[in-house]
């Protein structure tokens, strides 16, 4: 009995030692494999991730929305940022201070004619507990004119006028220019070329000789009528851009599909294609503005402005050969320093919206 042969699949069986073995083998491979297929899936999941990671970083700036990330651009536009800040204190100063003044600028005091800058002497201020203390002060820190005006009160009151026409007569540029514009590119045939010729009649005009027919005819100039002038002659430039704007996007699909779906001409024009065109008509009337102030300042340097005793910053240059003969140079060299820099701030603003709405840069 002891020497009858084990059973095949009996325990104690070499068949069923060696099938053992080899199942035990074959589990501890197939337990190594499934933890390297584990090890690789999860580096898998890992490097998945980080390419997810890297795509949400490129693809977040396009979810912040153009404008916003023009906002972006613009902020770390330096030069812009510091132009925008001083514009800034120039406007808050030209509209509020005038407010406290009163008529100050307007005020004549014939005893101190063409009172020298920065001249200083002692005041004493009366504090509580019949204390005092004394510091220096200035009458008049810009001097006076020759009607013993103060001359900071005039060139801030100037800054109000000069700012206001610069201001209003861009966003005439604006109305008119971008409704003509608007309807030339969109509707184009008889419309267009009514639109454009008159355009071309509007730039064959000599402006200064229009200027003097127009004060001619109202007796004057005043503020509302420089204001019209240079907007009825100068919306051209903005409505030949609107024009090409029209002519570009009003063959565009996403317009085609408005218009397939039923879309009225006005909620086209309005919806979908102004929206669009925003961003050089904006460039273009930041950059306007500065050309309207030295317009104005040009023609009130001509006499043609606003005229005395309201003061402008052209206006009050219009006198420069008699400061200069009298040696007053600095009557001439304040409205000359804030036009220029109000000027150069205004390009500068209008350098870094360009700079930001440029599309190579979205």
């Amino acid at each position: 009995m002891a020497d009858q042969p084990l059973k095949k699949g009996m325990p104690g069986s070499p068949e069923l030692s060696n099938d053992y073995g080899e199942g035990q083998f074959r589990s501890m491979l197939g337990g190594n494999k499934l933890a390297g297929a584990l090890a690789a899936e999860g580096a898998l999941r890992k490097t998945a991730a980080k390419e997810d990671l890297v795509v949400a970083e490129v693809a977040e700036p396009s979810e912040l929305g153009f404008w916003r990330l023009s906002l972006m651009r613009f902020l770390h536009h330096r030069a812009a940022t510091v132009s925008l800040l001083i514009l800034a204190f120039i406007i808050v100063t030209a509209v509020i201070v005038p407010i406290f003044q009163g008529d100050l600028y307007r005020t004549q005091d014939y005893t101190h004619p063409y009172g020298l800058p920065f001249q200083f002497h002692s005041r004493v201020i009366a504090l509580p507990a019949g204390l005092s203390v004394t510091i220096p002060w200035s009458d008049h820190l810009f001097g006076t004119d020759g009607l013993g005006s103060d001359e900071m009160a005039r060139l801030i009151r100037g800054g109000r006028v000069s700012l206001t026409v610069g201001l209003l007569a861009t966003l005439g540029y604006i109305i008119i220019g971008g409704l003509f514009g608007a309807l030339a590119g969109y509707y184009g045939g008889w419309i267009d070329n009514v639109l454009m010729r008159m355009t071309d009649v509007i730039i064959a005009m000599p402006f200064i000789l229009v200027v003097i027919a127009v004060t001619a005819a109202f007796g004057g100039v005043s503020l509302t009528v420089l204001v019209a002038v240079i907007a009825l002659l100068g919306w051209f430039e903005i409505g030949r851009l609107m024009r090409a704007q029209f002519l570009v996007l009003r063959e565009s699909e996403f317009v085609q599909a408005a218009r397939a779906l039923g879309a009225s001409d006005f909620r086209i024009i309005f919806r979908h294609i102004v929206p669009n065109s925003l961003a050089p008509i904006i460039v273009s009337a930041t950059l306007g503005v500065s050309g309207i102030i030295l317009l104005e300042a040009a023609l009130g340097f001509l006499g043609l402005s606003i005229p005395p005793p309201e003061p402008s910053w052209g206006n009050m240059l219009s006198e420069y050969n008699d400061f200069v003969l009298r040696g007053q140079v600095y009557l001439i060299a304040f409205p000359a320093t804030a036009l220029v820099i109000t000027a150069l701030c205004i390009n500068l603003v209008g350098d870094g919206i360009r700079d930001a709405l440029d599309p190579r840069q979205r």
